[in-house]
This record gives structure tokens, C-alpha cells and sequence, in this order.
């Protein structure tokens, strides 16, 4: 069994077929399993394409992903959404909640494949609201929640199926700094429940809270 939650070899990203863009040149990392990282960089540089690449939401040009020891590199769609849902959760800057439905809604939506009773699910979706706090606000929508509230229902969300590895796109970019410290607050307790946190940012604040550093420049790591 690999120690490493993420490994990337060589990993190259070129978009365009006439005029080519660079996204990635040469990307090569070792993520422990249990770790905090960020990535960090101006905009503009890789740091969102490489999260991309590493959660399957894109296929890289060049190089190999390892998830858990897994080559996902060439996996066919149906396997890479298999290791994709079992293995990692997302949480992006915009919140992406489903605005007709509740708090509690919008987790148990990312249970929906879950084969289990109604119920188990629903026990589940309060008990990850309680752990970011939120238990109060599991029938509000999100027109009724601030930014940091919002965000905190997206991670909730993003532990729905249990995933060992959360990977964030700058998830504190859109709050104010008291709603950031409160969102960091609860990143860090999930993280000493031993999960693998990969985190995005252009913030030198927030970098440096982290266990590992990866600084990316121009597509490649510095």
C-alpha cells in the first residue's frame, strides 16, 4: 500500500492545437497520506489546472496521477468516476450549492448513490453539518447563509461519501476575514481526523499554516 495520498509524475498540460498554451511543464510531486499542503501561486500559473489533474476533472497531456497508488492516468471515464467518488472530495471557491434546496439537502445530494436507507443518510448529512457548525441552519437555503456559512455547507458536502483526500480551489477567495478564520477553523479540525488536505491558494497567510508547501510558477514547480 502506497504511503503517498498523491503522486504526479512529469505531468504536462497543453491546451490549444494551433497556438499552444503550457499549462503544465513537467509537474512532479509527493503528497503523504494524512497531510495539509497548499499550492500556491500567482494567477494565472497552474495552480488550478494541477488540482484539476490530480481530481480527474481534466486529462493531463503528458506524465502520470497516482490517487492512493491508483494510476488514474489512463483510467476510462466510468473507472476514473469510481475512483473519483470513492477516493476525493472537492470544494471550489463558488460554493456551487443547489439554491432551491436546504443545507441538508444539498449534502444528502451527494449521498444520492449511496445504497442506503433515507434515513441513515439524512443522520449522516446532520452529523457533517454539526462538524462545521452548522447544525442550526440545516433548513435554511443558501440565499438565507453569508459566505462563510455557504462555504462551510460545501465542505460539509464534500465529506459526504468519506473520501480520504479533499482537495480545495481557493475556498477562502470569496469571504471576508473573519468568515475565513471561522472556514480555516473547521479545515483544520477535519484534517486532524486524519484526512489528506490539498489546498489552493494565492493567500501567503493561509500557505503558511501548512505542513507542505508547493510553490508553482509559470507551470512549474520552484
Amino acid at each position: 500500500m502506497s504511503k503517498w495520498a498523491i503522486q504526479t509524475e512529469n505531468l504536462e498540460k497543453v491546451y490549444g492545437s494551433g497556438t499552444k498554451t503550457h499549462a503544465l511543464k513537467g509537474v512532479s510531486l509527493q503528497i503523504p497520506k494524512g497531510s495539509f499542503s497548499c499550492i500556491i501561486g500567482p494567477s494565472g500559473h497552474g495552480k488550478s489546472t494541477l488540482l484539476q489533474l490530480i481530481g480527474g476533472l481534466d486529462r493531463q497531456t503528458g506524465g502520470r496521477i497516482f490517487i492512493d497508488g491508483i494510476d488514474i492516468s489512463s483510467l476510462n471515464d466510468n473507472k476514473l468516476s469510481e475512483v473519483r467518488g470513492e477516493k476525493i472530495g472537492f470544494v471550489f471557491q463558488s460554493f456551487n450549492l443547489l439554491e432551491n434546496l436546504t443545507a441538508l439537502e444539498n449534502i444528502q445530494t451527494a449521498m444520492m448513490f449511496a445504497k442506503k436507507e433515507k434515513s441513515v443518510l439524512s443522520k449522516r448529512a446532520l452529523a457533517l453539518l454539526a462538524l462545521v457548525g452548522l447544525t442550526d441552519k440545516a433548513n435554511a437555503k443558501p440565499s438565507e447563509l453569508s459566505g462563510g456559512q455557504l462555504q462551510r455547507v460545501a465542505i460539509a458536502r464534500s465529506l459526504a461519501n468519506d473520501p480520504p483526500i479533499l482537495l480545495m480551489d481557493e475556498p477562502t477567495g470569496n469571504l471576508d476575514s473573519q468568515s475565513e478564520h471561522d472556514v480555516m477553523v473547521h479545515i483544520k479540525n477535519i484534517h486532524k481526523s486524519g484526512k489528506t488536505i490539498v489546498f489552493v491558494t494565492h493567500s501567503h497567510e493561509i500557505a503558511s499554516q501548512a505542513e507542505l508547501l508547493f510553490e508553482i510558477r509559470d507551470g512549474q514547480l520552484k
